[in-house]
């Protein structure tokens, strides 16, 4: 089983889909199955930091005094 590194959240939520597609089937040998396991821990990780990163991003459309502002959004205790 090839690891590779992950350049987006796109292909890295592929690959985490066919890893539990192939951990469903039950066809993978017990040490295949754990090395996959551990590949899919390794993206869901990724994939977290991904979207930690783009919560910081997010910015928040609210409606005020008839027109709409952007605020940052704002996480609790993430202040740079």
């Amino acid at each position: 089983m090839s690891k590779k590194k992950y350049n987006n959240y796109e292909s890295a939520v592929e690959r985490l889909e066919e890893i539990t597609e192939i951990l469903e089937s039950g066809d993978s040998s017990l040490d295949d199955s754990i090395s996959l396991y551990t590949e899919g821990l390794e993206i869901a990780g990724f994939c977290n930091k991904k979207l930690s990163q783009a919560e910081e991003k997010v910015k928040v459309i609210k409606e005020k005094n008839g027109l709409f502002t952007e605020e940052e959004f704002e996480t609790d205790g993430d202040e740079d």
